[in-house]
């Protein structure tokens, strides 16, 4: 049996505001529990869900992909954050059911293609596409496969997008690129691969969470 509860880090007093953090590649929602705690705080709760297939809803399909070619593989996982991004407006909306005015979206590597695939995907019953359901995205070691920029809302949220110069899974040029048309705060580490070195993430994590506060503080 699998359980797709993701797991929640508490806010302090009345909930105002819900960020939504999405784990990488063959990881679960949990692994970000210790990042996560940079934007809980008075108000601000934070989900850590598992991708389909991952943590709690592990259905044995990534011992399938482990057995692709690097291709196939590449393919196989946007596939899943596709399917993970289709998720992401009915988690927005139960934050906003339990009181959240504002909910923030957060995406790493695999993540953050569905966390940019959300200003292009099909929202809600009401939303033209799931970036109105949120008041910011960052994107985190992602490119925008997921994204078509034909449908990118004039008005999309505050964009954030992190990357890491010398990344040979996730190439840096097209987020690059991506950042500039459609004004994203970018921050690119020249001197990190994929797997970013430490002094790196945390200076990327404390640029994440100080543009996530920005937007979600004042929620009312």
């Amino acid at each position: 049996m699998t359980d797709d509860r993701p797991l929640r880090i508490p806010h302090r007093g009345e909930l105002a505001a819900s960020v939504i953090v999405l784990h990488g590649y063959g990881a679960r929602g949990a692994v970000h529990e210790g990042d996560g705690r940079a934007f809980a705080g008075d108000g601000v709760e934070v989900l850590l869900p598992d991708a389909p297939h991952h943590g709690g809803r592990d259905d044995g399909r990534l011992a399938q992909l482990a057995e692709l070619d690097a291709a196939e593989r590449r393919a196989a996982i946007l596939e899943i954050a596709r399917a993970w991004c289709s998720e992401l407006p009915a988690l927005a909306a139960d934050c906003r059911a339990r009181g959240a005015r504002r909910v923030a979206l957060v995406g790493i590597s695999m993540g953050g293609f569905a966390a940019l695939g959300a200003l292009s995907a099909p929202g809600a019953p009401g939303s033209a596409t799931a970036a109105g359901a949120f008041a910011a995205i960052a994107a985190l070691l992602a490119g925008p496969e997921l994204v078509a920029d034909d449908d990118v809302p004039a008005d999309h949220p505050p964009l954030l997008l992190g990357l890491a110069g010398r990344d040979a899974a996730v190439p840096p040029e097209p987020g690059r690129a991506f950042a500039a048309r459609h004004g994203a705060e970018l921050h690119e580490y020249p001197d990190s691969e994929h797997l970013m070195r430490a002094p790196d993430w945390h200076d990327l994590w404390a640029h994440t969470a100080a543009f996530v506060r920005r937007h979600v503080d004042d929620a009312g």
